[in-house]
This record gives C-alpha cells, structure tokens and sequence, in this order.
C-alpha cells in the first residue's frame, strides 16, 4: 500500500487523573500512541486531533488535513456517549474514509434495548428483558414473575463500557429492584432490566479485514469471594479501575477452555449478530452460556477498545495476526472504501 494521510481522531481528556472515571477517558490515549507507531513504521504520515467541544474545530482540521483517511477513536461528544454517533456522521458527510462501523451501527449498538429487539426479531438468543424510561411504571406482574425464577440486572438502556453497572446492578428483590431502578433512571433517564444470565462468559472478537473472521474465544474468569466479587459480573470498577481488586478478580483466558460445539456454536451467533448490527471491521459480542449450555448474547460493542493491552489485542495475538499487522489492515481496508 501506497503511503498515506492519516489522522487519529480521538476525545481529549479532559479528566483529572483522581476522577473515577479518568482511566475509561484517558486509556485512548496508549491507542493513539500505539496506532500512531503502528502506522509509522509502515511509512505512513500521521497526526493527531484531540476533539475537545467544538465539531467546528474539526472541520478545519480535516479541511487542512485532508487526511486519505481518519482512524476513529471517537467515544463521546458533548458531554455524552451518543456524541460518537454524530462525530461518525459528520465523517459520513466528508465523505472521508475513517476505521470502524457507521453511525447506525454506533446507534444500534448504544441503544441496548433496540438492538436486543432486532437480535430476538432475527432469531438469535438474548436474554428476556425490559426497557423503562424515567417517569413510566415497572411492569410490576412481569418483573415479580420473573423474580421468583432467579436474580435480575439493572442497567442503562443506552451507554456502554459498563458505565452505571456495579454489583447492585444484579437484585433478588423488589425493593432492591426498585432502589437500582431508581438510580439508574435518575443517573441515565432510562434503564434496561433483563434476567441474569447464571453461567460462563464469554468475550468475541470478530474481524473483516476484509475477509469476516471470528478470533479465539476469551472466557472471564470470575474470582467471586468476600474480598473479590459479591457476582460474577464485569463492573465498571472491574473494566477501568487496572490492577484494582475487581479487575484482578474478572480477568479473561484466551483462548477459553471450550468444548468445539459449543465453541463454533458461539462463533456462528457472533457473526451473526456482527452483520445483523451493521458492524465494520471490528467489533466484540459478549455473551453468556448458562448451566444448560444455552448460549445468550448480551451485547454487541462496536469500535471496542483496540489498545495493545485490551482483550481485543490478546485475541488478535492468540489469532497469530500481530499487532501491527492489524492497524495496517484496518487502514487498508477503510482506505479502499474510497473508491
């Protein structure tokens, strides 16, 4: 491949280093930083742009740049995760080649609720769930039902990177219900309940590079315990706070010790649920398997964390595709979209 123009684009941390949240805000900044060497070493000239609060900004960036392409880092915009829709969007209408999935896609998969209707309405198995939205009534028969078969999870109907989920978010009761409905309603505007899934998780990377591949499977192995995890969830605590005791507690082998049927199994409804998203060149489909063998999709996270020391990487590893290698091929096949 010829040389190209490439510019990262990625959210300015704006955070200050003891926030809770800094290290999701801030942990973009080792993939810029890898990417950026990655490319380099290829004889690619590439820059940078921190988006801070003004799309304007942007758009002189890329009017100057005029990058051949623009790696898509973007998470949020405006002080919300929804804002990397319409960054993507105003990509679209540069008409500009930029790594990952389309805006649809981003607002598919943000919508959690939205996106489990249309998994249920092709098929392909997700747990029961809910939506409420702030100001409307639990469906109190429905829940209580579901209460006396097993725990439920409350979580935000839209936000991703475990935002809002901790181990309150797992209740067997209705008050507890009630109260972590409350705070996520209150905290979110609106919250998705479904039943807890009892069994193995499992993380999927698929690539299509172009050509659609399901990497080895990574499997969480949950240390639950008095001074480990009270369930055997992945919080946020769990996802941001590294070498915190949640983290420690929830990390993942790949590749999983599964059996082949349950395995390809697995591999078949990750892709299958990559296309039914609209999911482009990468993307993770968490899923859970329960005690029966029933395998459950949770969510499809599209643009997940690609840094060198995230899950994806690993997979990508154990994959015998080196790291390297994979940002080369991902800028490859978004520059080839521009003709």
């Amino acid at each position: 491949m010829n040389p190209l123009n490439i510019t990262i684009l990625y959210n300015k941390p704006a955070l200050p280093p003891d926030h809770p949240a800094y290290g999701q805000e801030a942990g973009v900044l080792e993939s810029v930083a890898a990417f950026r060497a990655a490319l380099a070493s290829a004889g690619h000239a590439v820059s940078e742009f921190a988006l801070a609060d003004s799309l304007g900004a942007l758009i002189d960036a890329i009017a100057a740049r005029r990058p051949d392409v623009i790696v898509n880092f973007c998470e949020e915009f405006g002080g919300t995760t929804a804002g990397e829709i319409y960054v993507a969007g105003l990509l679209e209408t540069f008409k500009i080649p930029y790594t990952g999935s389309p805006p649809e896609c981003l607002a598919l998969g943000r919508d959690k609720a939205r996106a489990k209707w249309l998994l249920a309405g092709a098929g392909l198995p997700t747990a029961p769930f809910v939506r409420v939205n702030r100001g409307e009534p639990l469906p109190e028969k429905q829940l209580s039902e579901w209460l006396t078969e097993g725990p439920l999870f409350v979580k935000p109907a839209s936000e991703d990177a475990s935002l809002g989920i901790d181990h309150d978010s797992v209740v067997s009761d209705w008050p507890a219900l009630r109260r972590q409905t409350a705070t996520t309603l209150d905290r979110f505007g609106a919250a998705l309940i479904e039943r807890y899934i009892d069994g193995r998780e499992f993380n999927i990377s698929v690539v299509a590079l172009p050509e659609l591949q399901v990497l080895p499977l990574a499997e969480i192995e949950f240390q639950v315990g008095p001074d480990q995890l009270r369930w055997p969830i992945v919080t946020y605590q769990g996802k941001w706070d590294m070498e915190g005791v949640e983290d420690l507690a929830t990390q993942s082998r790949c590749p999983a010790d599964v059996e082949p049927t349950l395995a390809e199994a697995i591999g078949t409804a990750a892709i299958q649920a990559f296309r039914l998203l609209g999911c482009r060149d990468y993307a993770r489909v968490d899923m859970r398997v329960d005690r029966t063998g029933r395998i459950f999709i949770l969510e499809v996270n599209a643009n997940p964390d690609a840094g060198p020391r995230a899950g994806f990487a690993k997979a990508l590893r154990v994959g015998g595709i080196e790291y390297n290698e994979f940002v080369q091929r991902l800028v490859a096949t978004a520059a080839r979209r521009a003709s």
